[in-house]
């Protein structure tokens, strides 16, 4: 719930996340979407509500990921956003509100015992967390840091031209690393986080995890679902799901395509140790890149970055989360 409450106080667009395993399997803003995006997802409709867009898109950037998600959500959900989550394999769902209408269509999944939350939107929790480890209490200061425009003001690279939609999927990046566990990376396209690589011990397999996903999500949407012939007439969204990509690999397999969008963009939780993160970024089509530095290699790094015409903004912020 903090990490979409946050994402529309930056953004002011309705947000979601698909969480598991205490890791968002992706976030969205709900702004536009495509249709190719909504074949993508096992839809044809389009859809109205921003909310319905936000979570179509963050559940869509690994949608085998999400199978069995905790929802949250930044706005009261409506019926249409609500029909949407009926249909999918979800454990539960957290808003800050349900008009009637949603409220019914929810309370019919899993047989009745689907798990909904509504929380106030203003509720502020202590300033100290605590938890109990093995019998050891551990307590620690809430990150209560404010990630905003300012927070993406030191531009360490000589191109510093970045436009509103560079900075609104900085924020939507950065924001969603501060509840993601550490070590973490995260690539954006259109407000939309669709490659998370988190939990790693060094961070290049962050890199790794975060650029092949983003390809993979890139992929599925360049596939022509009206000529797909299923194996059956009646098949679920989760067997879909996995017959796409098993359709994806076939046609695509690890070639790499997301090079083809612009404005491609790169957040990190901490700093890079090294340039391989950036010649990885690189070869996938990364323009932009947001991080702390911190480092002994900060000078090659930012040379590397002007050598391939990327924007580097040193946010001077470290988002671990454990």
């Amino acid at each position: 719930m903090q990490l979409v409450n946050e994402l529309q106080k930056a953004t002011h667009i309705a947000s979601a996340t698909s969480f598991k395993h205490v890791t968002p399997s992706g976030a969205a803003l709900g702004n536009k979407i495509t249709t190719s995006e909504i074949s993508s997802y096992n839809y044809k409709n389009t859809y109205k509500e921003e909310l319905t867009r936000a979570y179509l898109k963050a559940r869509g950037s690994d949608r085998l990921a999400s199978f069995g998600d905790f929802i949250a959500l930044s706005e009261t959900v409506q019926a249409e956003t609500a029909r949407l989550i009926k249909s999918e394999v979800s454990d539960g769902i957290i808003a800050p509100g349900y008009t009637a209408e949603a409220l019914a269509l929810l309370k019919e999944k899993k047989k009745g015992t689907y798990c909904i939350i509504e929380i106030n939107k203003d509720y502020l929790p202590p300033t100290q967390e605590k938890r109990v480890v093995y019998g050891f209490e551990l307590k620690q200061d809430r990150n209560e840091v404010i990630i905003n425009n300012e927070s993406l003001s030191n531009i360490r690279t000589a191109n510093k031209g970045i436009s509103d939609q560079v900075i609104q999927n900085l924020l939507v990046g950065m924001i969603t690393l501060k509840y993601t566990q550490s070590n973490s990376i995260s690539i954006i396209y259109d407000g939309h986080v669709i490659g998370i690589g988190s939990g790693q011990q060094s961070r290049i397999p962050c890199s790794e995890l975060a650029l092949s996903k983003a390809n993979r999500w890139y992929q599925k949407t360049k596939i022509n679902y009206d000529q797909i012939a299923y194996s059956k007439e009646k098949i679920s969204k989760t067997e879909k799901d996995n017959y796409h990509d098993q359709i994806r690999k076939e046609e695509f397999n690890e070639t790499i395509m997301l090079n083809e969008l612009n404005d491609l963009c790169l957040c990190s939780d901490g700093f890079f140790p090294q340039i391989d993160n950036i010649e990885l970024a690189n070869q996938f089509g990364i323009k932009h890149i947001a991080a702390p530095m911190g480092s002994i290699k900060d000078k090659e790094i930012i040379e590397t970055c002007e050598k391939y015409g990327m924007t580097f903004i040193d946010t001077g912020i470290r988002l671990f989360h454990h």
